[in-house]
């Protein structure tokens, strides 16, 4: 965000002196020092990056939970390694699977258990200052695999955690206190099945759906249902709504949004032998308007379609997907997308969807997230055989609203140090920028590290913000000059707002009001701001007598009066302001006609003063305007 009003010298004492973005696609941002494999991250609201990551220790602590914090420009903010999140967690030789989280005040929340003796589960709590407010060691919900975390829109949580056969879920307050006496257990569909929680969505009016994963036995292998749950645990639908009858796995995420009443899940589910890509859309009373699995991504039967992501504008009428393909022997993998009509679920780029990278030896596909800018789908992929020890390389592709390449180039390289890469992650924009996260390792270091790196998807040009005004009486005219601007808000100087390029806005009063423009597009926000006059002129104002003069007017409160009366006479006056009072008394002499007094009050805030003067017995009022 650029402004033309904040002081240099306290943004330089706000940038720590540790690392920040490189344009060296080869070298990367080091998120920290510490040697991991396993990271996962989560973008903020003003462009800021967490990282929370398994830090490699010695035997017999063996990993230690740790969190690193990037701002927009990609400083460290909780120093080279990172901040402790836990260390009193037992673990193993090997970490579980574990989730982040974040909610509206971008407090982050991290959840995992410890893979050591008894399995405990344990919840974070950080804020972006990096204070732990669930206390140093979190909240243990009890013992348990597979810990997701859904932050709510009142401050409340829901933890989900997998005990035993059947998954468990909480919900907890904004402290860290559980609100029920005991966690709810998530029923099976079939008896004697496991379940455990999936994607989580909070409802309109605090009701949480929870997508199921229904196991017959110890396979990975699932079916996805749902149930619709209210503030108490209690389950709103009278059955479980079955999703699909094509097989999960239920140790993945998958990708999900809500918007309204409505849920929308993009997955990938096995057909007997054969992979297909789902878009299902699950109504608040549990219904499936798209019918049974929901709409097939594509109808062609070429190709096994895998790892599905989607994404979609609030309001927007589409939901974008995209989803590897590989050959029926999964040696070549390629990269399609799908673009669906959010009523219907009918799929806009034909039945076969859109071939963006060729199924070939190139193994060009999606890793992490789905993004969006303005409507159009910004993604990350790597490019290579990514089989954890060949190099890849990590590139970024955007495409139009047609689903075709915007860049020329077809996409920009994010990430081309020679190695293998992996523990993916691709965060939401901001101001035009994406960041990707991943692992690897490199020779000249000892051990895997976690690495990120910014694009500026949007070639961006910045808006310059200006304006002309003018005023009658109190009634003031604001025409826009910004350019390259897509927006315009106003801040009138009294406590209103505006938006438009052509605004006119009435005061209540008189007075020197200061006004800001912000002239705002996909790559930031320019600011400009000035100090108007704003003055009644009607009949009832004061007398301003012919035979004297105020000027300048307005002036900075240093101003002349000319006498056009003959002289000498003794001259005295008083200033006073808006609210009635006096700031000022003096008493001078004119010794001749024409004469000039010069009358130095320097420092006068801005505002209206009346000049009230006595002369010879005579009284005149003059009214000027104070302007620094």
């Amino acid at each position: 965000m650029k402004s033309t009003y904040l002081p240099f010298f306290f943004l330089a004492l706000a940038i720590p002196a540790f690392s920040q973005w490189t344009s060296q696609t080869d070298v990367n941002t080091l998120v920290a020092s510490s040697e991991t494999g396993d990271v996962q991250s989560v973008g903020t609201s003003d462009g800021k990056t967490f990282v929370a990551f398994w830090k490699n220790v010695p035997d017999p602590f063996n990993y230690e939970m740790r969190l690193q914090l990037l701002d927009a420009q990609g400083h460290q903010l909780f120093g080279p390694e990172g901040m402790l999140v836990n260390n009193v967690v037992p673990m193993s030789t090997f970490t579980t699977l574990w989730s982040v989280a974040i909610d509206r005040d971008n407090n982050v929340f991290i959840g995992f258990n410890g893979s050591g003796a008894g399995n405990l589960a344990y919840v974070h709590k950080i804020s972006p200052e990096g204070e732990q407010l669930w206390g140093p060691n979190g909240i243990s919900p009890g013992a348990g695999f597979d810990v997701k975390v859904l932050p709510l829109s009142n401050g409340e949580v829901i933890v989900a955690w997998l005990p035993g056969n059947q998954g468990v879920f909480q919900r907890f307050d904004a402290s860290g206190n559980a609100l029920w006496a005991n966690p709810v257990t998530i029923q099976p569909l079939v008896a004697n099945h496991r379940t455990s929680a999936g994607e989580m969505a909070e409802l309109p009016g605090g009701d949480v759906m929870i997508l199921i994963h229904d196991r017959g036995g110890f396979s990975p292998s699932s079916f996805f249902h749902a149930q619709r749950y209210d503030a108490s645990g209690a389950p709103v639908w009278a059955a479980p709504s079955v999703l699909a009858n094509a097989s999960t796995s239920f140790n993945r995420r998958y990708s999900i949004f809500q918007e309204g009443e409505a849920v929308y899940l993009g997955y990938s589910a096995a057909l007997g032998l054969v992979f297909h890509s789902y878009l299902q859309k699950i109504n608040a009373d549990g219904t499936l308007p798209w019918g049974i699995n929901g709409s097939d991504f594509s109808t062609g039967t070429i190709y096994y379609e895998r790892d599905t992501e989607i994404a979609s504008l609030e309001g927007s009428p589409f939901i974008w997907a995209v989803c590897e393909y590989t050959s029926t022997s999964q040696g070549q993998i390629g990269e399609y997308v799908q673009k669906f009509d959010k009523q219907t679920g009918a799929r806009l780029f034909s039945d076969n969807a859109k071939e963006l990278f060729a199924v070939d030896d190139n193994h060009i596909s999606h890793r992490g997230s789905l993004q969006l800018i303005e409507d159009r789908p910004v993604f990350m992929l790597s490019k290579g055989y990514n089989n954890g020890a060949t190099p890849v390389e990590l590139i970024v592709t955007f495409l139009d609203a047609q689903g075709d390449f915007i860049w020329p180039e077809y996409f920009k390289t994010l990430g081309n140090y020679p190695s293998s890469k992996l523990r993916f992650d691709f965060l939401r924009p901001f101001n035009g920028q994406c960041v990707g996260v991943w692992t690897e390792t490199r020779p000249e270091i000892n051990g895997s590290r976690a690495f990120a790196q910014n694009i500026s998807v949007l070639d961006c040009a910045f808006p310059t913000a200006g304006f002309s005004v003018s005023a009658i009486e109190t009634t003031a005219s604001f025409i826009s000059t910004a350019t390259l601007a897509d927006f315009i808000t106003w801040d009138f100087g009294d406590n209103t707002l505006g938006t438009g390029t052509a605004i006119s806005h009435t005061y209540s009063a008189e007075g020197v009001y200061n006004v800001c423009q912000y002239a705002s597009n996909g790559c930031g926000t320019d600011t400009v701001c000035a100090s108007i006059v704003v003055m009644i002129t009607s009949s009832t104002e004061p007398n301003q007598s012919a035979a004297f003069e105020v000027y300048p007017n307005p002036s900075n409160g240093d101003f002349f009066v000319k006498s056009n009366t003959p002289a000498p006479y003794t001259f005295s006056f008083e200033i006073i302001n808006a609210a009635g009072q006096s700031v000022h008394r003096e008493k001078t002499r004119f010794y001749q006609t024409d004469e000039v007094v010069g009358i130095q009050k320097n420092g006068l805030p801005d505002g209206v003063y009346y000049l009230n003067m006595i002369i010879n017995g005579q009284t005149a009022n003059l009214r000027f305007v104070v302007k620094n």
